[in-house]
Order: structure tokens, then sequence, then C-alpha cells
């Protein structure tokens, strides 16, 4: 089973250890894989900034030193990409709708379009790495912070489909499992005008999720969409788990136990 894990975004808690842990004993130890990586990176970089419903506090910090150095030792991609962060801003016409659609700016500011714009930015340009899509069963599309607690047999799955978690009924990203057919989906950061202007009266929000949603709806029928348990949570510190609610009890109890050893 040929496997390509692409990895994109900023490099958050590298010091904690279980994302990589996670991912190695679901993903790289039972098959055959190849890594590919984008990241958000700058030496001398202290905080990330980050959307206000992530954190508590404005940014989180940065506690190592060289995460290109961490993510080569960790995941040995095939090909990587570095980029300092920067600043996006729509087009003014695509700005201007979103504002007309959407009122609220303490949740749809222009910064919080940057960053949503730099998210898709770093998930397509991490897929556009795989030179040979088709050499490939599945791709997986992940975040160097995702926890997995329990990943599917990709040996069972369908590559002619594409999975997605099940735990809302939108477009939950945070993996995506999908045969090689359905690469141009994640391309949605070069669609986002033409996803705008399209079909921003069916916008829910002006988020990532929403445009990712719109554009894999813009290309292939929602009929090919598997919602599967994908019990996976976005680590907010150096020694957690990330957010233990509406876990299934099994994958929860796991955490607390490992949780409880690591005070000793």
């Amino acid at each position: 089973m040929k496997v390509a894990l692409c990895l994109f975004g900023q490099p958050r808690f590298l010091d904690n250890p279980y994302p990589f842990k996670s991912h190695k004993k679901h993903i790289l130890d039972k098959y055959d894989v190849d890594c590919f990586s984008h990241l958000w990176w700058q030496d001398g970089t202290k905080k990330f900034d980050t959307n206000p419903w992530a954190f508590k506090s404005e940014n989180c910090d940065v506690n190592f030193n060289d995460p290109v150095d961490i993510i080569n030792k960790q995941y040995n991609p095939i090909r990587i990409i570095v980029e300092a962060p920067r600043a996006f801003r729509l087009s003014q016409e695509t700005l201007n709708l979103t504002q007309s659609k959407f009122s609220n700016e303490e949740l749809w500011s222009e910064r919080i379009l940057s960053n949503n714009s730099s998210h898709l930015y770093s998930i397509e340009n991490s897929l556009k790495l795989i030179e040979a899509p088709n050499k490939y069963d599945f791709i997986v599309v992940s975040r160097y912070d995702n926890y997995i607690h329990n990943f599917p047999n990709l040996y069972k799955l369908d590559s002619s489909k594409f999975y997605l978690s099940d735990h809302h009924i939108r477009f939950p990203d945070l993996l995506y499992v999908f045969g090689p057919e359905y690469i141009n989906s994640q391309y949605t950061f070069s669609n986002m005008d033409y996803l705008a202007e399209k079909y921003i009266n069916d916008f829910w929000e002006p988020s990532a999720e929403c445009y990712k949603y719109f554009n894999f709806f813009d290309n292939f029928a929602l009929d090919k969409l598997v919602r599967i348990h994908l019990p996976i949570r976005v680590v907010r510190n150096n020694n957690g788990f990330g957010d233990l609610d509406q876990l299934s009890f099994k994958y929860l109890i796991k955490a607390k136990f490992k949780l409880f050893l690591n005070r000793f």
C-alpha cells in the first residue's frame, strides 16, 4: 500500500511528542509512506499567529528552535518547502462579497480571512509537491499538531472515495483520506475568487472549511464523500492530546491514563 502523507501549516507544538507518535503508529509504520511537507516558519519566531477561537491567548508560543530539523528527522519528507509567514489579502471583489454577506467583522476580520488563506495556501502547496500522484493508493492530508486516536485500515477503504470525519455534518477538515483522482479538491487557494463569486450566497461562513467544501462540490459529486469515524484532535500545548470533549470513552480513558503516567 503506497501512501502520500501531506503535512501543512504552522509547525505548532513540535515539542509535544504525541502527534508524531500517533502518525507513526497509525500511518508511517503500517504503509509504504512518502511524506511531503509545507510549513510556515521564520527563524526567530516566538509566537504563531492564530485565529481567536483556537486559543484563549492571541497567539501560541514557540518552544523549540528548528522545526525544519525536527520535521526532517521525524517524517523524513521526500520534498519540503519552508516559507516565511506572510499576510494574505482577498481580492477586493471577494472581500466586498464577503463583507456584504457576513457583517460580523469580529469573526471575519481581514486578519482572520488572511489566516484562512494561509491555511489553504499551505495545503495546496504541500499537495503540489507530489510529482506523480497516481503512484499512490491513497493521499492523507494532516497537520503537524494532529493527534490521531485511531485511524482506518486503508486496505479496507475504497480509493475511488473521499473520506472525511463524521464529527459534524459540514466538511470537517482535520484530516482527509482520498485516492489520487481527488488531488485537485485540495487546490482551493487558487480558486478562492472563483468560489466566492459563484457560491458566496450559499456559504455558511467564509471559513477555510467552507471554501474546501465548495471547491469539492464544484469538481466532484457529493456521493463520492464518505464520512467515517476519525477520532482526531488538535493539540493545544506541549504535553496533551487536545480537546477531549465528545471523545469516545475508550479513547478518553487511554488519553487520561497517559496524562496520569506523565506526572511520574
